[in-house]
């Protein structure tokens, strides 16, 4: 009994012994990283923040804990490349802001480290996925793209197109001459689909930039090259169109279309409306379809439009006349005015309020033509639509859409002169109807714009 109690003594002492060996050894191994003292490390950068910039960053932070920072590194590429600014703190709380230049465009990681006196470091501060932009960026920025410029009066409003936000456009800067003749410049910003320049100068022109920020923390801005010399769209309306009718029946101000006599009209069975002449158009006798017969009453009537009770439009319609069913057929209707214009660029519009042209051979086109006439529709499916009309028969034209129910939508079409031209501009229809099915187009205004040079 008496020699087991001995071994056990003898093993615990071992165990005591090789504890203390190792508790020793630890020791010896924590004095060799401790000698000189223990380590001190500087107090690091607070807030930091690195703006972008083009070729360039600035690096912004705040001197808060430590007093005895005397320097500061930021370091870059790998720490291959760095920059030393010096700090004397005066305040509680000092500022770093430093420009880091020559950057070439790519995605950067900065450190920043702190040193006093005695060369002790912080702990570094990092930040990663720095962008710097440049001459690529630059490259891929786009003008906003205008989609329509009209002058009336002496307001012109133009109606920009889509331009992808991502990229960082924030305004556009526009330049143009007021009517005292004086350049003014306005800032345009690029959320708003329309742009108004008050004062317009008739028979001027506007240039215009679209100015870039690449991020919400960004130091520099970057701007496409101007577009110079755009005009406006002068209102021509009230100078070449004679009844144009209303391009929206539930606007206030102008005068819905009218006809030649209120007196005068013809009710038919299978259609209650009373159709009448349109007054100042023309219209051949396959669209005054309405009556005893053809070139009788038709290409205006009263029928809800848009809303508004009781509006009267520039009609087409064939069908649902139970007394004389040859009149349900217009074989190439038309309705048109000619007008000599001066040379220039032309846009014309025209609101169609309703249209039904379910049928393969029922079709209907608005057109603008040079001469005394409007083309039939198979000679204008048999030929292109033209930008510069120059010869007899030249034409713009654009074919129209059915529409839902009520569902109005503007159509136009565009056109040049390079010398006064006599055009004739209209719509032409052929509508193949029955005593029980109708097919129609109801337009509910005309305009005109000219550029203003």
């Amino acid at each position: 009994m008496k020699k087991m109690l001995n071994i056990r003594l003898i093993m615990f002492l071992f165990v005591i012994g090789i504890a203390a060996f190792t508790s020793c050894t630890k020791m010896d191994d924590f004095k060799k990283y401790v000698e000189g003292g223990e380590i001190s490390y500087t107090g690091r950068v607070d807030s930091l923040k690195i703006r972008s910039g083009r070729n360039r960053v600035l690096v912004q932070g705040l001197f808060i804990s430590d007093r005895k920072v005397t320097k500061c590194k930021i370091y870059w590429n790998s720490r291959q490349d760095s920059l030393i600014v010096p700090v004397e703190r005066k305040l509680s709380v000092d500022t770093l802001s430093k420009y880091v230049n020559n950057l070439f465009e790519g995605s950067y990681n900065f450190e920043i480290i702190t040193y006093d006196a005695a060369g002790n470091a912080s702990i570094p501060v990092v930040k990663s996925g720095v962008k710097v932009y440049g001459d690529n960026y630059a490259a891929s920025l786009i003008n906003m793209p205008v989609s329509d410029v009209s002058l009336d009066g002496t307001t012109a409003t133009i109606t920009w197109g889509g331009l992808d936000k991502s990229n960082g456009p924030q305004y556009m800067d526009v330049s143009y001459i007021n009517t005292a003749g004086v350049k003014t410049k306005v800032k345009k910003l690029v959320n708003a689909a329309t742009a108004i320049l008050s004062d317009y100068k008739y028979r001027s022109t506007f240039d215009y930039r679209t100015v870039y920020l690449p991020d919400t923390m960004a130091i520099d801005t970057f701007y496409t090259a101007y577009r110079v010399g755009v005009n406006a769209r002068t209102d021509v309306t009230a100078t070449f169109i004679a009844n144009p009718g209303k391009m929206n029946p539930a606007s206030t101000t102008g005068t819905q279309f009218q006809p030649v006599s209120a007196s005068q009209g013809a009710v038919v069975a299978g259609n209650a409306a009373i159709w009448r002449r349109l007054a100042s158009w023309t219209s051949n006798a396959q669209a005054n379809n309405w009556g005893t017969d053809f070139d009788t009453f038709g290409t205006y009537v009263q029928r809800t439009a848009e809303n508004v009770t009781n509006f009267g439009t520039m009609s087409f319609e064939a069908g649902k006349n139970t007394t004389n069913t040859n009149l349900n057929t217009i074989n190439n209707g038309k309705i048109y005015q000619t007008q000599l214009l001066p040379a220039g660029e032309y846009s014309m519009e025209a609101r169609v309020g309703n249209a039904s042209l379910a049928s393969a051979t029922s079709l209907s086109y608005f057109v603008a033509n040079v001469g005394t006439q409007l083309p039939d529709v198979n000679a204008l499916a048999a030929k292109p639509s033209l930008l510069n009309l120059a010869d007899v028969n030249d034409a713009s034209y654009t074919q129209i859409k059915p529409t839902a129910t009520g569902l109005a939508y503007t159509i136009s079409i565009n056109f040049t002169l390079n010398r006064p031209t006599q055009v004739t501009f209209g719509f032409v229809a052929t509508l193949l109807g029955n005593t029980s099915t109708n097919y129609y187009l109801k337009v509910s205004g005309v305009r005109m714009k000219s550029l203003a040079f």
